[in-house]
């Protein structure tokens, strides 16, 4: 058999309950060019069960199994290795893929010049209830180096759709980082390429009570302080050669660790932070979250699920 177009891949780790949509939705796409590559990244429940099941049903299905815990970007470079499709698409084990996804992407990225890596589209994503939380459309398209270290535009990174041979160039996901690597990637793919977008919602994301980004409408604050500051060591030559970037990456990172403080009810260290943010990039957000911090981390987290609610009755996708 001729090697398929695109490969979806899926990292699976203790998701034995919801793996099994993300793998029907690969299977309800209208185009049929597809293999899936399952990756048990060492689960300890019924998840490697459930999915070599799926591999006996479909001959575009591949299970593969890791004997111990390595780890999300592992598990990305195993499905990546065992890929053989032109294109690679990653789907996480608890997001679902519209059934135009690929079908839409395959035809528009085929168009783009080779030095575009692929594209992207909009996204919109669930809570645990089913409640619609935000639509996820950044837009941005092109050259988006080097605001892409100060803004992760290039998501959600289920709704990928990236040349094999450009995450080859790139080496793959960086083994050395736990978690962050949807960000990663799309630095090392952007410093190199350019990105399309398609204006279209085709990737669904559900928060379930345990996912490790927290709470979906006001995110894990100490989460994103730990991939941001890992981001700041990383790319420190970068961030020093464009003063701009550097400057707004250290208020958001300074905004994040004021937020990690409000969940240690902290507010005077919130309020130190918050006043860094503002200082370094002087916006009416980082203004607000002053005043804010008096209120604790339960106020932010209401006026965030506010402003996703307004966001969600103005979009008619």
């Amino acid at each position: 058999m001729s090697d398929p177009a695109v490969s979806v891949t899926i990292p699976v780790y203790n998701r034995p309950d919801r793996v099994g949509d993300a793998i029907e939705s690969v299977r309800d796409q209208t185009l049929d060019d597809w293999e899936l590559i399952l990756v048990n990244d060492g689960s300890t429940d019924g998840s490697g069960d459930v999915i070599d099941e799926y591999a006996t049903t479909d001959a575009r299905i591949h299970a593969h199994h890791h004997d111990e815990n390595r780890g999300i970007s592992a598990a990305r470079n195993t499905g990546l290795d065992a890929a053989t499709g032109e294109y690679v698409c990653p789907l996480d084990s608890d997001d679902r893929f519209r059934p135009k996804k690929l079908d839409r992407q395959l035809s528009y990225v085929r168009s783009l010049p080779d030095d575009y890596c692929g594209c992207y589209t909009a996204g919109v994503s669930y809570d645990a209830d089913g409640d619609r939380i935000e639509t996820i459309r950044t837009g941005a398209s092109g050259d988006l180096w080097p605001e892409v270290l100060r803004r992760h535009d290039f998501r959600p990174h289920s709704s990928h759709m990236v040349r094999r041979s450009c995450l080859d160039a790139i080496g793959g996901y960086d083994a050395d980082l736990a978690r962050g690597v949807d960000w990663d990637i799309a630095i090392r793919l952007a410093r190199r390429f350019r990105v399309g977008f398609i204006d279209e919602i085709l990737i669904e994301r559900h928060f379930a009570d345990d996912n490790v980004s927290g709470n979906p409408t006001a995110g894990n604050p100490t989460y994103q302080v730990t991939i941001r500051e890992h981001l700041r060591e990383k790319y420190a030559d970068v961030l020093a050669a464009y003063p701009h970037v550097g400057r707004q990456f250290d208020a958001r990172l300074a905004r994040h660790r004021g937020l990690a403080a409000l969940e240690a009810e902290n507010r005077w260290r919130a309020c130190r932070q918050f006043a860094r943010a503002m200082r370094l990039e002087p916006t009416l957000e980082h203004a607000l979250l002053v005043p804010l911090s008096v209120g604790g981390l339960s106020v932010y987290r209401r006026v965030s699920a506010w402003r996703r609610e307004q966001t969600c009755l103005g979009d008619g996708s």
